[in-house]
């Protein structure tokens, strides 16, 4: 059987050309342009150890067309609550830089350093679930590799990411309102031409977020590392695509475009997916700084900490889950949390040092 080809961005960029490119605000604007799915998504780590996510999610397939909010909080001592929505029918302004649903908005300032999120689909549909608003100021340039398209068969999958912001949220979680400061990351993705499913078998996200080891108890000094990877499908070449970011002191510091992701100790979940999944994740990225110098991240994480894990057939309207059933078996998506982080950061001729910190991650198995 032959392979449909799958080519990363990294590898059509030209020789001499930098792999890494300045993302521009039209890279995050909606698009919804043809059959398959569309995401904004902000992540956050918050000064009070709320951890979380907030995204719209949109697709299209088979004439059909879904929109849903999906929001996770998780404070330590307290249960995750995780909420997905349907969010009935897509707003976009006409500059595609304010785009909402039911329950959740996002719009960006004139000079796209500032972006107003609200969410309030948990508690319009139960008085006891989330509501909160955040201000995201993003703190350093966007970034994607080569022009942020991944070519699989006939479509394509972006990736465009706002790597540092700080955040300023406030709102009301376990029937507690709260009110903090802390620290995000944006992701626009987008997969065109292609079926969502089709785009990767298996997706690895983190997003670390601390401090070098050294530092004084008392420094203000914030660092993070975000991973964003996937492994195509058999079908079209099973092939490694990846990003990944290191910031420190609010500015985008490295760049990865080589990331290798290993999977060790693994148990069979508890929870009845069938999947085996992972208590080590080894992390290798491999790129440039900002100035130009080899740089290689490692990450030996142990993501052991259960926040949610969500079914996602389960979550499907009714005829798109037929559908998508039919095609593949079970995608699940296993979301943990990492109280003792650490990243090893090398940078070619300076010595080696360690962050430490805590850090999200998730795992989506789509076979």
């Amino acid at each position: 059987m032959g392979y449909k080809k799958t080519v990363t961005a990294a590898s059509l960029v030209h020789e001499g050309h930098p792999i890494a490119t300045q993302a521009v605000p039209k890279d995050f604007a909606w698009l919804r342009d043809s059959t398959g799915s569309e995401t904004q998504t902000m992540y956050f780590h918050l000064d009070n150890g709320c951890v979380g996510f907030v995204q719209i999610a949109w697709a299209y397939l088979a004439m059909i067309t879904t929109i849903e909010t999906n929001a996770m909080f998780y404070v330590p001592g307290h249960k995750c609550v995780f909420e997905t929505h349907n969010g009935h029918t897509l707003k976009v302004s006409k500059d595609s830089y304010e785009y909402g649903c039911k329950g959740l908005s996002m719009a960006w300032n004139k000079e796209h350093d500032k972006l107003n999120v609200k969410y309030t689909a948990g508690k319009e549909r139960n008085a006891k679930g989330v509501a909160a608003t955040f201000e995201f100021v993003r703190k350093s340039d966007g970034y994607k590799i080569g022009d942020g398209k991944n070519h699989i068969g006939d479509g394509t999958a972006a990736h465009y990411f706002y790597p540092t912001g700080e955040v300023i949220a406030k709102g009301e979680i376990n029937g507690e309102k709260f009110e903090s400061k802390g620290v995000g990351l944006f992701i626009h993705a987008h997969s065109g031409n292609i079926m969502p499913y089709n785009v990767g078998a298996e997706w690895n996200l983190s997003f670390f977020t601390g401090r070098r080891e050294n530092a004084s108890p008392d420094s203000k000094e914030r660092s993070t590392f975000h991973l964003l990877q996937y492994l195509t499908p058999e079908s079209y070449g099973s092939v490694n695509c990846s990003n990944a970011g290191l910031t420190e002191d609010n500015q985008l510091r490295a760049i990865f475009w080589d990331t290798t992701v290993e999977h060790k100790e693994l148990t069979k979940d508890e929870n009845g997916s069938g999947y085996e999944i992972p208590k080590r994740v080894i992390i290798t990225s491999k790129g440039k700084t900002t100035d130009g110098k080899p740089i290689t991240v490692t990450f030996d994480a142990r993501p052991s900490y259960r926040l949610h894990d969500i079914d996602v057939l389960h979550e499907m309207p009714y005829v798109v889950r037929r559908l998508v059933q039919a095609l593949i078996t079970k995608p699940f998506i296993f979301e943990r949390y990492e109280e003792n982080a650490k990243v090893t950061v090398a940078v070619e001729g300076e010595d080696p040092y360690a962050l430490v910190g805590v850090a999200f991650h998730e795992l989506t198995m789509v076979k």
